[in-house]
Formats: C-alpha cells, structure tokens, sequence
C-alpha cells in the first residue's frame, strides 16, 4: 500500500510555522491592510500554508497586530488628542506598540454615529483600562532635507485601480463596522440580516429596486422613464437613513443598470445618491467616501466594482457562518455574486463555473433528507442562468429539472415556494427560446405572465418584465396581431406605473410580503443574446 493521504488535520500550521510566517502575515494584515480572508487565500496559494480562521484570529490577537479599534481606547485616544491640540502639541499614537492610523480613528467614529451617547459617561474607568495598551508621543519635526524612503504604491497606480481598491475598502469598512456596531441583525423568522428599518424596509427597498430597475430597461419612452426614476428618488433619502443590509449593493446594482441603458440619466443619480450620502451620513462617513468615487467611474468599470463589493460581502458572511446550517444569508450573498457574473457574460466564465459548482455544494450541504428550501430553489435557479449564460444547455436544464421536480409537491403547502414559481417558468421559457423551441417558450412565457399578474398584481414591475419579454424577444411572435396585443399591454402596465408612481402611494404590508426574497430572481442577463 501506498501512503497514506495527510489529513487536513496535519495540514494546519504548527507553532514552528506561525514563526516562521509571522513577518510575512504581520506585513499582508497590517501594512498591506488585507482583510483576514484575503490573507488566508494569499498563504494557502503562496506559501501552502493553510489554518482556520479562529486559528488566525488567536494568532492575531496573541501578536498585538489585531486591526480592530477598541471602543475604550478610541474613546481615551480622542479625548487626549484634543487636549493636546487645545495646548497646540501634534499627537502620535500607538496601540500595543502598533502605529494608528488617524483615518481609522476617524472612520471608525463616522460608522458608529451613536459612539460618545455610550462612551461619555464614564471617561475615567476607560481611561484607566486603555491607558496600558496606548502610547502617545510628539511626532518628530519632519525634515525637508531627508527623503521617503519608498514611493507609495498608489503614485504608480492607474488612477481606475485607484479608485476600484478606494471603494471597496470603504465598503469593507462598512460592512465589518455595522457588524460590529450591531446595526444589523439576525431576522429569525426569514433567516436574515435586517437593518434598524426591519423587514419592511427590506421589503420596501427590493420593491423600490424592482421598479428602478425596470424603468431602465423600458424601451424608447426616454421622457417617461426619467420622470418615473424622478418620483421614485424621493423615497430614497428614507431608504439611506434605513441602513437595510441590501441598500447599498442594490443602489450600485441600479445605477448600473441606469448608467448602461440610459447613460445621462444614470450619470445625474450617481451624483444624486452621492450628494444624499454625504447629507444623511455625513461626508466622512464609509459609504460617503465611497459614492464620492463611484461618481467619477466610466460605466466599464462598474461591474468590476459590483463584483468586488459582492464578493467582499459573500466572504464577510461566510466567515460568520455555521457549519450544516442552512444559511440564507450566504445563499443569497451566493445568489447575488452569480447576478453580478453573468452581468459580465463570457468575461467571467471561469469564475461563474467556479462559483456555480460551489452553489451546488452549498445546496448539496445543507439540504435535508433530499428535500430543497425557497432559498435552496432560488440558488438553483441563479445557477441554472448562469449556465445559460455560458451556453451550457444541458447543465442549465439539469439544475431546472430539479427544482420542477421539487416545486408540485410543496405549491400546496409554502407559500414562500409558491413565489419561486414564475422565476422556474420563466427560466424555463427563456431556455426553450435560446434553443429555438418558440412554441414551448410563448407557452413558458404566458404562464409566467399569468403567474405573476395574480401573484404581484396586473400592473406591478415584475409583469412589466414579462410583457418586455413577450414584445421585445425577436421571432417569439409571429402573427402582428399578437405583437400588438402584448405592445398595447406593455403600454397600459407602463402608464400604471407612472401613476403609481405620480400619486406616491405607500404599499402596505402583504403587497410588500411578496417581494422580501430580493428581486434577484428576475435577474436574467436576456442582453448577452
């Protein structure tokens, strides 16, 4: 007999190999200022160099090099720091002997708006407690005879590349501060993170991003999509004070859409969206600073930032999850990486193969006894597009024959599974009309139209999909009669809308109960064909 395989086990760093490595984590954590997961990939790739994250963690706080700023210490590093500035002395801190980066400071209490109501009442006992972690010392006078002995790295960037790293370091910030500062919480009936607005601001902010996101895609119309997206704009300063956990990937995902369909319009709601940032949070705050560069990126570099901010929040949530739960959180983090792939096409075929095989783990994991959850369905389905997107049929109608397959025997009983109904036929239909079955498709799509007029309403964004889908698809109707049936449809919902819209009508709790599963599911990225 051969060796035997090692087991993972006997894979994990020994203390010799934490000494020997410590330089090499120390400078990637913080100097280079990676997140956690970013180091752990680099040491698994480059020097095979493999632990678990709490195994990271222990060593991180073992060796001082912990990046996460203490609420006592920041409250006693401020407080000294204006009575110096009071006596005109510049300031120089360290935290257990690591240099603090006043920008951290900074940006910490920006995120934690709520940090001296908790931290004012007692500022002796925390000095007391912060004082032995904290020197503070007088920076030397800077010479202009002596040089940098390094140029920064960003001098030599590309003023892009700049940008893309800028921004998804606020949005790290962001996520792990609000985390952190318990802005967001865990729903348990639904499974989810939920910001202070609860689940009906979620469900208030997807039905908000469905009828955005449908505004881009109307066809022609220019004068009524602007002045729809310009009624919805007031809702959005509630939407931004609500902080839900999904406003600020679904705000990049609609201007997005906006800024490649309709490139003016989308331009003016970037700008608008900064400018209420930095209004509401205030300028210095992580999504603030974000937006500030979001504005100024060509539209070709939006979906790189859109695949960043959503792998950072896939990788944020799985480093929280645990193992053999049915996570929705990491499902839908998995849903939304998918959404932003296929929006890439071809591009990202080998990170959509990578990402697919590992939703269909995740389903494979976490599944009971065979039998598949709404979020477990909704996943497959997110990958049953993303094959389509790849053109790879057979694969897309595997993963469809299994939720079908699941679907009749739950209708009855789930309410939630009922929803993922017109996403399973629509899917279905698009498959058939990519594969030039154009009966079997007009018969797909008229059941998902017909599924969704009574499931959301006859003049609700999601039928307004369907009927775009039935007059825009080339060849899926060949009698004029029926194209001009299905364009005079499209037509009265679009007016509907608009007046919705004009009245500024709030929607009450069961008309929004159906949209808290996120819009994802309409997602299908039809554009690539």
């Amino acid at each position: 007999m051969g060796p035997s395989k090692p087991s993972m086990q006997e894979l994990y760093a020994s203390p010799e190999d934490w000494d020997a490595h410590r330089e090499t984590i120390t400078g990637l954590y913080l100097h280079d200022k990676r997140s956690l997961q970013e180091v752990m990939e680099h040491m698994a790739m480059n020097h095979f160099f493999f632990a678990t994250i709490k195994m990271y963690r222990t060593r991180i706080r073992k060796w001082g090099i912990d990046k996460n700023n203490k609420a006592a210490e920041v409250a006693y590093m401020v407080r000294l720091k204006k009575q110096r500035d009071a006596l005109g002395k510049k300031s120089c801190f360290l935290i257990r002997d690591r240099p603090v980066d006043w920008d951290d400071i900074e940006r910490y209490l920006a995120r934690t708006p709520d940090f001296w109501a908790k931290h004012n009442r007692h500022p002796a006992s925390l000095s007391k407690s912060a004082r032995e972690t904290i020197t503070c010392n007088t920076p030397p006078p800077a010479s202009p005879r002596t040089l940098p002995t390094s140029v920064p790295p960003k001098l030599d960037a590309a003023r892009e590349l700049r940008i893309h790293e800028e921004t998804l370091r606020f949005f790290r910030d962001y996520t792990e501060g609000s985390f952190e500062q318990g802005l967001w919480n865990l729903s348990p009936d639904h499974k989810r993170y939920v910001g202070p607005g609860g689940i009906e601001a979620n469900a208030r902010l997807n039905a908000w991003y469905d009828k955005v996101r449908n505004a881009s895609d109307w066809p022609g119309r220019d004068a009524d999509a602007v002045r729809l997206v310009n009624y919805l704009l007031d809702d959005l300063p509630q939407l931004i004070k609500e902080q839900d956990f999904t406003v600020f990937p679904a705000l990049m995902r609609c201007c997005f859409y906006l800024s490649a369909r309709r490139p003016e319009l989308g331009r003016v709601v970037v700008q608008f969206v900064a400018r209420l940032c930095a209004v509401i949070l205030g300028a210095k705050h992580p999504m603030s600073l974000a937006w500030s560069r979001i504005r100024s990126l060509p539209v070709s570099d939006y979906l790189l930032l859109l695949q960043g901010t959503a792998k950072v929040r896939l990788d944020h949530l799985e480093s929280r999850q645990t193992d053999g739960i049915d996570d929705e959180n990491t499902v839908n983090a998995l849903r939304e990486y998918l959404l932003v792939l296929r929006l890439r096409g071809s591009a990202a075929a080998d990170e959509i193969d990578r990402i697919t095989s590992r939703a269909r783990k995740q389903v494979s994991q976490t599944s009971k006894d065979g039998l598949l959850s709404p979020s477990h369905c909704r996943l497959l389905l997110g990958t049953a597009t993303s094959y389509l997107t790849c053109r790879r049929f057979e694969e897309a109608e595997e993963m469809l024959d299994m939720v079908g397959a699941h679907l009749p025997t739950s209708l009855a009983q789930n309410s939630n599974t009922q929803r993922i109904l017109p996403t399973y036929l629509f899917i279905m239909g698009f498959l058939r009309y990519v594969t030039g079955r154009m009966e079997e498709a007009v018969n797909y799509f008229l059941q998902t139209y017909y599924a969704l007029e009574k499931a959301r309403g006859p003049n609700s964004p999601a039928v307004a999909d369907i009927l775009l889908a039935l007059v825009d698809f080339p060849g899926l109707f060949q009698n004029p009669e029926d194209i001009g049936h299905w364009q005079q449809k499209f037509a009265q919902v679009q007016a509907e809308i608009l007046a919705g819209a004009k009245r500024g009508g709030r929607q009450t709790a069961p008309e929004l109960s159906g949209v808290w599963d996120e819009p994802l599911d309409t997602d299908v990225n039809t554009g690539t064909w």
